[in-house]
């Protein structure tokens, strides 16, 4: 396999075992492990039938620890009002990796990923070469580019076929602790959470024992390489220079409206973050797109500067 080096390597934060409580906030820097969220918000699954509400005791990647405080974006004057001001479905997370926290904005709620699961798809891929110890054929990851940085919906049912369908995928999640997430063959209308995401992302972020140091490259590498018509959401409000991965999903669901979604990692200054945001319900894609992309601004201009001061 060529050796791809991502846009911007720095020395993987040092994990820490914290966990503090807000909407939801999860110690959120280790592979795998169980913990409980708190769930918070007015939304139920008998409001929005498309919409699955997940046990409030989830499978996540949280080792045990002991509640300490700390700020959470979601309850931060600015991004209240702004969700407040919402009428879609809106659910998300953020883990800062320097500190092990992971902040939730309506926990255990499950919705469509659309081509946001072609993450899932692409991680599947190379744990699987990994296991087998065999390199990935150039013609696969010609495939795997395509999916992930055009969002290349036939590349995406080629691998997705390929590796065997939705059974092999949540045999896959299963394993890597992620029981918020179903898959279908109609890959779009997988169902997960923004905590589920963050797991992922955590796969190819940070180091761990399911994923080389080379392989974690490469997936960063295309996820860095999203081109610009497409890196909306997380992709939205990091200054300039800052190291941006994502993966964003968008599908006009017949019965529920546009499905807008956006997961990715930031590197603002020395501290990584990891992010996902899922909206359901929209009254069209623009109206989606709008929420994605203010929420990840406000999201960003509160690490950078309003998580120790009220405003």
């Amino acid at each position: 396999m060529a050796k791809y080096v991502p846009k911007h390597r720095r020395q993987p934060p040092k994990r820490r075992r914290v966990l503090g409580v807000g909407l939801a906030v999860l110690a959120c820097s280790s592979v795998a492990a169980t913990g409980a969220v708190v769930a918070a918000g007015g939304i139920s699954a008998a409001s929005h039938p498309r919409m699955v509400v997940a046990s409030t005791t989830t499978t996540t990647t949280v080792p045990a620890a002991t509640d300490v405080a700390g700020p959470n974006p979601f309850t931060s004057p600015a991004i209240a009002r702004f969700l407040a001001t919402r009428t879609n479905v809106v659910s998300a997370a953020v883990c800062d990796l320097s500190t092990g926290t992971l902040s939730q904005y309506h926990p255990g709620l499950r919705q469509f990923t659309a081509s946001m699961v072609k993450l899932d798809i692409l991680l599947e891929l190379l744990v699987g070469a990994e296991q087998r110890h065999e390199q990935v054929p150039a013609a696969t990851l010609r495939l795997a580019r395509s999916m992930i940085t055009t969002s290349d919906n036939d590349a995406a049912t080629a691998l997705f076929n390929a590796l065997g369908g939705p059974t092999a995928l949540d045999a896959f999640n299963a394993r890597l602790g992620l029981t918020s997430t179903t898959s279908q063959w109609n890959w779009g209308a997988t169902l997960t959470t923004p905590a589920d995401q963050i797991a992922l992302l955590r796969l190819v972020v940070l180091p761990n024992t399911v994923l080389s140091t080379s392989t974690r490259d490469l997936a960063m590498s295309l996820l860095e390489g999203v081109v610009p018509a497409q890196r909306f959401g997380i992709g939205s409000g990091p200054p300039a220079g800052s190291a941006v991965g994502l993966k964003d999903g968008w599908f006009p669901e017949v019965a529920t409206g546009w499905q807008i979604n956006s997961a990715g990692f930031v590197l603002l200054g020395n501290t990584w973050y990891l992010a996902a945001i899922q909206t359901g319900h929209n009254p069209s894609k623009q109206y989606g797109l709008d929420t994605v992309n203010t929420l990840g601004r406000l999201l960003w201009r509160y690490e950078r500067f309003g998580k120790y001061r009220l405003h």
